[in-house]
């Protein structure tokens, strides 16, 4: 028995790997890992999103107002939520978006709240050409941080092996998410600021459960207003999402099955796609990928008669100040919201206009 105890080294081995990637799941070595605001922002998201479907709004309590969903990216995420109460006292909004996001991202979301029975009156779901690109950063994104296991495996279809593959390792393993870079993790820990990110987590992280979802602006209030500064943001951006751009057979996927279902429970739905710089916009419109985009998601949202709303397009819309090359400022979250219930109004309540 002796001579076969090197059989139990890879065991050894293997339970001494566990430990150490048991190290990695402590907060604090994950902030000093990553001292950016992703993995808490999706954090708050998934958190939000567990409150949201045990409260069941409408469900365990009597639905005193209507109820809305947004589902989008970084450029729906930062909507004033004391704003939204005051002006729109007839709704409840709850925003689900977060940075760099997808179909697939949206289509968990949107499964949770409606399995939990809660039936919203209106979603609003964003769209983009780089939401469709296979290439993107869907992987160190949205399948890194969200998603649970019986989602995935429910639809491994279309998430394919290699997504399914990749998921339960980040899952399983959490080197994979927060790298163990040690001489990274040391300017970290040695980061005179590092108190100051520990309380923006913290911050971040409170204000998204206690303000419907909606996020914290980074940059508040703060708008760009060197043209220059907004040119170089605008091919920045363009040369980041675009760069090796191929279509996602997946996200096109997901994106059929979130209208699928919502005409099947005749859930009132408005696509919008937003608006980005007028620098950021002329490189789009000189780019054959996205007008090839642009023609199939409006075949495919027209077959289900919901509308898309392209706020480049829409005359209601009148806010131009951007935080840079792709974001609007926060002040233009105001019209945002206008161009998104007139477009309600003209499309489901046109008597009321």
């Amino acid at each position: 028995m002796l001579k076969a105890r090197f059989l139990f080294y890879p065991v050894i081995l293997l339970l001494f790997l566990f430990l150490v990637d048991s190290l990695f799941r402590i907060p604090y070595i994950q902030t000093i890992t990553k001292i950016d605001l992703t993995a808490i922002n999706y954090k708050a998201k998934s958190d939000f999103l567990k409150k949201l479907v045990t409260e069941k709004p409408g469900v365990h309590s009597p639905k005193t107002k209507k109820i809305m969903l947004i589902l989008g990216s970084s450029r729906l995420l930062y909507f004033d939520h004391d704003e939204l109460v005051s002006f729109y006292p007839d709704w409840e909004i709850y925003n689900l978006s977060s940075a760099v996001t997808t179909p697939a991202y949206y289509d968990f979301q949107l499964t949770k709240v409606l399995d939990a029975g809660i039936k919203p009156d209106l979603v609003i779901m964003e769209t983009d050409p780089n939401q469709f690109n296979q290439n993107s950063v869907f992987k160190s994104s949205n399948l890194t941080y969200s998603f649970d296991l019986p989602y995935v495996l429910s639809n491994i279809s279309l998430f394919g092996k290699d997504h399914v593959s990749f998921y339960l390792g980040r899952k399983l393993f959490a080197v994979g998410t927060y790298k163990p870079y040690i001489d990274q993790m040391w300017r970290n820990y040695k980061n005179p600021f590092l108190e100051n990110a520990f309380v923006m987590h913290k911050d971040t992280y409170d204000y998204i459960l206690s303000h419907n979802g909606n996020g914290l602006s980074p940059v508040d209030n703060y708008m760009e207003k060197d043209s220059n500064s907004l040119q170089m943001t605008s091919h920045r951006t363009l040369d980041w999402l675009f760069a090796s751009y191929v279509r996602s057979p997946m996200q096109f996927g997901f994106y059929e099955k979130i209208l699928n279902r919502l005409q099947s429970e005749k859930i009132k739905t408005i696509i919008v796609w937003p608006l980005s710089s007028p620098d950021f916009e002329t490189l789009m419109e000189k780019e054959a990928l996205v007008k090839t985009w642009e023609k199939e998601i409006d075949e495919l949202t027209n077959n289900y008669n919901f509308p898309l709303l392209k706020l480049k397009n829409d005359p209601s819309y009148t806010c131009n100040a951007f935080a840079d090359g792709g974001h609007v400022a926060k002040d233009c979250y105001r019209s945002l919201m206008r161009s998104i219930l007139l477009e309600y109004f003209r499309k489901y309540e046109p008597n009321r206009l």
